[in-house]
């Protein structure tokens, strides 16, 4: 048993996988570094996962990773290991400033080629949104990014004297008929546009009509209203991590 942990902006995910195989998969808020460790003390129980033997990092925020680590080696007695410090990602980058795109984006190229083995734009709909692409032999060619759906509601209210934060879901209707829908329909319509669009003018740049993967905690909404998105994967990150985990580990090195 081996832990893979893909720390985002706003939540961990915690994959517990035996060699190849997600057995199961949790999720949690990043929160403040208290909060955070008993919310893993709930998940990752000493008791249930002393036979763990190992855990892999894919991480975009220091200050989580960094609460993460304390507790997995106080607890669990495993030293963690993180992807792009003590393990290098298997994926050829063809982007400019390669030291300064983010793990999880490079993580999910490697799992989303391990799956289409084609021209690939990789849709991630977290607090960020990051449209990829990758080649047809799997290097990662660059991207877009762009605000979240709760960036851009939480945007308008903080960046405004009246306008209320609201929690976005589907309008019913295209027109809003108060400042609240109409906050809902434009931030909800507008990502989906927007989205759509990216991927119509990659299409297009790309000429070719490559594989689209969907991951994120918005993808199903981005799937439901967005045709050119051909598979969701909601634990795709945590692939990625598999991936770069198995490829240390078959190369004969001290991992």
């Amino acid at each position: 048993m081996w832990l893979a942990i893909d720390i985002g902006n706003t939540n961990v995910h915690i994959g517990v996988f035996e060699k190849d195989a997600l057995q199961h998969a949790y999720s949690l808020k990043s929160g403040l570094p208290q909060p955070l460790q008993m919310n893993l003390a709930q998940i990752l129980n000493p008791a249930t996962f002393s036979k763990a033997r190992a855990a892999v990092l894919s991480s975009v925020s220091p200050k989580v990773e960094a609460s993460v680590i304390e507790y997995v080696q106080k607890y669990l007695l495993i030293k963690p290991k993180s992807i792009g410090k003590d393990i290098p990602i298997p994926i050829k980058i063809l982007a400019e400033q390669p030291e300064n795109i983010g793990i999880d984006r490079l993580v999910n190229a490697l799992a989303a080629f391990e799956r289409t083995k084609g021209w690939t734009i990789i849709v991630d709909a977290g607090t960020a949104i990051t449209v990829d692409v990758i080649n047809d032999k799997g290097a990662f060619m660059g991207g877009i990014i762009a605000p979240g759906i709760d960036i851009s509601s939480k945007a308008l209210h903080h960046f405004t004297a009246l306008l209320p934060e609201i929690a976005v879901k589907k309008p019913k209707y295209i027109l809003g008929k108060n400042t609240g829908e109409a906050i809902n329909s434009g931030v909800y319509w507008g990502t989906i546009g927007m989205v759509n669009r990216l991927i119509e003018m990659l299409c297009d740049d790309l000429k070719c009509q490559p594989a689209i993967i969907a991951t994120g905690g918005n993808a199903d909404m981005l799937a439901e209203e967005i045709p050119h998105i051909t598979d969701v994967v909601p634990y795709l990150t945590l692939d990625g991590i598999r991936i770069a985990y198995k490829t240390i580990l078959t190369s004969n090195t001290q991992y």
